[in-house]
């Protein structure tokens, strides 16, 4: 092998190798990516962006996800702000689940522009689109509620 080729074969077989390595975290899916297959045990993340400056944010809503399939570990955030700005801010929601047991199930998720969804919070409830009142007109689409389902398959592991 000549010195030139083992130069470009070393870097390419480390990359192959080291490829493989490192903790495997759990699947993200984004909006859009709205059919998931995940094995029972696993863990998935559904990330979606959200506008806090806005007062935009994400929530879970009705009806629940069957628990035989899946179940809920929390949410966290990751916001991203200008300190020299107050208000300002956006970034990514990231809502955690486990895969259960074998079945299908949907995981609804609404998206709130600020003033677009009722219920939830600290009255309890699901989350839904606010009424709009009668003889008033429908507010432009990117300040309404908008749901996003994921249909969620989990196979036997």
């Amino acid at each position: 092998m000549t010195r030139a080729l083992r130069r470009l074969t070393l870097p390419a077989l480390l990359t192959t190798v080291l490829a493989g390595c490192g903790a495997p975290g759990p699947d993200t899916y984004e909006p859009g990516e709205n059919r998931i297959q995940v094995d029972a045990g696993e863990e998935f993340t559904l990330s979606v962006p959200v506008d806090t400056s806005m007062g935009e944010w994400w929530y879970l809503t009705s009806p629940d996800p069957d628990p035989d399939v899946v179940r809920g570990l929390g949410e966290r955030e990751q916001i991203e702000a200008d300190e020299d700005v107050v208000g300002s801010g956006g970034g990514t929601d990231l809502l955690g689940f486990e895969a259960v047991g074998p079945g299908t199930t949907e995981i609804r998720l609404i998206q709130c522009p600020v003033g677009a969804c009722a219920g939830g919070g600290s009255r309890g409830g699901p989350v839904a689109p606010s009424p709009v009142p009668s003889g008033s007109p429908a507010p432009d689409e990117k300040y309404r509620a908008t749901v996003h389902p994921y249909t969620v398959t989990v196979r036997k592991p």
